[in-house]
């Protein structure tokens, strides 16, 4: 593939300065733009549950919650597929190999696109079993099932918008996806206002709000990787099988986070109705929009120093490795200290955010449990940094070791026993647990990474 002199040149400075550049340097461009726009994605999760929870009530934030399992097991196809296929035209960037970096951004979003379209046919047959499975009663119903007609319509733009936005990186424009990603929040809180206050839409009308400015967004978001123009573009590829299965390795760890995600929050949710009842799932639902905005800053650094270390260590410059591991390490402490003391100091006035004056049974019950959670934040950025750091050095298996003991094998052991004997406050306990358990293997792991990689020479 033929490229102009001026994209020969952007290819030779973006690889000198991840050879050279200062790490602090590298790490404020890659990992800035990432973390501003997943935090924005945090945002707009907690500005749903503002909108719903204060206009529509505590029952209703309940039901959207029972479907969100649902959007994080799309989010977890598009998140495998984009990190997976980020890593190939990355890699092949590097080696000069256009063609299959052009087929490989080509074969990750026509799988994306295949596959959430058979999900969506899926979960519209019959929403009202949907809803009955994931665990909503009579009262709840209505607003389980107005969410899922409201937003499962818009999926396939959804996640073909989330792997986009993996794509547009992979070919050196952070900040491009940052600002569509932004923007598609900004316009979602509008339209929350408009669809739940204004025009009445109840619960449905949060999930349109989501589904038509993210696909808004997902215009500008597809006049970037169907640009012809571009080093490459999803118009001139191919579908390729046998890359499809390299993407699925390589963005195992990431995407089981994502999937454990959904599955955890219906464990939860179930153990809460059991439990608590409505006024259970409806505090859960406030403590995870919360936690998810701490977890959202952790994953955009953890995410943003992958593009350094993957180049380092594939220059076999172990120093530069080991300096951007340990940024993101210090980083991530002195957000996740930051985070702990707001939310365990400050976690009664957080959650009444959230509701109006009559759901005080729920503030109080969300309140106590945030308290608890909060400690999770003490220890989860080193977690999840872990996780990605084997990613960067194509190490798959570690990566997934660490996803699947925080996110499947401690979380659902702790969800399952805890709350046997602690009663409620065994539900809140488990997250934190499970990621105090989770770094002790974690850590043991990365110790002897980075020792073997200093023994062999690099």
């Amino acid at each position: 593939m033929n490229l102009k002199l001026e994209e020969q040149a952007y290819i030779s400075e973006s690889e000198k300065a991840l050879a050279g550049q200062k790490i602090w340097k590298l790490f404020l461009h890659y990992a800035v733009p990432g973390v501003i726009g997943l935090l924005f994605v945090g945002i707009q999760s907690i500005v749903d549950g503002l909108m719903v929870g204060n206009f529509l009530g505590a029952d209703a934030l309940a039901g959207v919650s029972l479907i969100l399992p649902c959007y994080s097991l799309a989010v977890a196809l598009a998140v495998v597929v984009g990190i997976g296929s980020q890593t190939i035209v990355s890699i092949s960037l590097g080696e000069k190999n256009y063609n299959k970096a052009q087929d490989a951004m080509t074969t990750g979003f026509i799988a994306v696109l295949l596959i959430s379209l058979l999900f969506t046919i899926a979960m519209l047959v019959n929403p009202d079993a949907l809803a009955r499975l994931l665990g909503a009663n009579d009262k709840l119903m209505p607003h389980a099932v107005g969410y899922i007609k409201g937003l499962v319509p818009f999926m396939p733009v959804l996640t073909t918008m989330f792997y986009s936005d993996f794509m547009i990186k992979a070919i050196g424009k952070p900040r491009y996806a940052m600002a569509i990603t932004t923007s598609s929040v900004l316009l979602n809180v509008l339209f929350n206002w408009l669809f739940i206050k204004v025009w009445g839409f109840g619960t449905m009308g949060t999930g349109l709000a989501t589904g038509v400015a993210f696909s808004l967004g997902a215009v500008f978001s597809y006049a970037i990787i169907f640009n012809a123009k571009n080093i490459i573009s999803v118009s001139k590829g191919k579908f390729r099988f046998a890359y499809f299965r390299e993407m699925l390795y390589n963005g195992s760890s990431e995407g089981l986070t994502e999937f454990a995600a959904g599955i955890s929050t219906f464990l939860f949710n179930i153990t809460l109705m059991k439990f608590v009842g409505e006024n259970g799932v409806a505090a859960f639902t406030v403590i995870n929009y919360v936690f998810f905005v701490g977890t959202t800053v952790f994953l955009g650094i953890s995410d943003g120093i992958i593009p350094i270390i993957s180049y380092n260590y594939g220059a076999q410059q172990i120093k530069r490795v080991k300096q951007a591991f340990f940024l993101g390490i210090r980083t991530n402490s002195i957000i996740g200290l930051f985070l702990f003391s707001i939310l365990f100091f400050f976690s009664h006035p957080i959650i009444t955010l959230f509701f109006s004056g009559s759901a005080d049974q729920v503030v109080d019950l969300a309140s106590h449990g945030a308290a608890i959670y909060a400690f999770a934040f003490l220890v989860s950025g080193f977690n999840i940094l872990s996780s990605s750091f084997f990613t960067s050095l194509a190490n798959a298996k570690l990566s997934v070791i660490i996803a699947l003991l925080r996110g499947v094998v401690f979380l659902f052991a702790g969800i399952y026993i805890l709350p046997r004997i602690w009663g409620v406050d065994g539900i809140w306990i488990t997250i934190p647990l499970a990621e105090a358990l989770t770094l002790l293997i974690s850590f043991i792991l990365v110790r002897r990474k980075l020792k073997s990689l200093g023994k062999a020479g690099i």
